[in-house]
């Protein structure tokens, strides 16, 4: 039995440490990039590029912005990403239009990651890539622009947190 607790109080020990490690690797990064959010997973399809791309992404800024084809694909992160996908986020000096920025809006945990297809004194408007419209809100805290993509490293963490969404409806139904 003493086998048995001894095991379990390793794995424990490791989970905590593991769990240490992971908060000083995102403080240290946070620092490093100067965000609050150095690392995110993508929830959503709003990003993706797929068959609907040249009309939601393309004929949209061409037909309602004056942006031609050759200046959307000099922006950053012009293929867009998945859902599960892993993006490392640096702080928000010299936004510019074409940026893909992580913020959140008033109301809403979850942060949303969009592009800014248009900035003017006062506001940022930003659109999804796979989405057919521009966002009907406004960003009231940018954590910072995207600077690279890690493809599918973000999927454990969704479905950790999809598992224990369940879990949590569970216990409280």
């Amino acid at each position: 039995m003493q086998a048995i607790e001894k095991e379990a109080f390793d794995t424990l020990k490791y989970i905590i440490l593991g769990i240490i490690v992971a908060y000083l690797l995102n403080f240290s990064l946070g620092k490093a990039l100067k965000t609050d959010m150095p690392v995110v997973a993508v929830v959503s399809d709003s990003m993706t590029h797929d068959e609907l791309t040249p009309i939601n992404h393309y004929e949209y800024l061409e037909k309602n912005l004056g942006f031609t084809k050759e200046q959307i694909d000099s922006w950053p992160i012009k293929n867009g990403f998945l859902k599960g996908d892993i993006l490392i986020v640096k702080g928000t000096e010299n936004l510019k239009i074409g940026d893909v920025i992580v913020y959140n809006i008033y109301g809403q945990k979850v942060p949303i990651v969009h592009r800014i297809i248009k900035i003017d004194k006062n506001y940022i408007i930003t659109k999804g890539d796979h989405n057919p419209i521009y966002d009907p809100w406004q960003p009231t805290r940018i954590h910072g622009k995207v600077i690279g993509v890690i493809p599918f490293l973000g999927w454990p963490k969704l479905i950790l947190v999809e598992v224990l969404s369940v879990i949590s409806n569970a216990i409280l139904s």
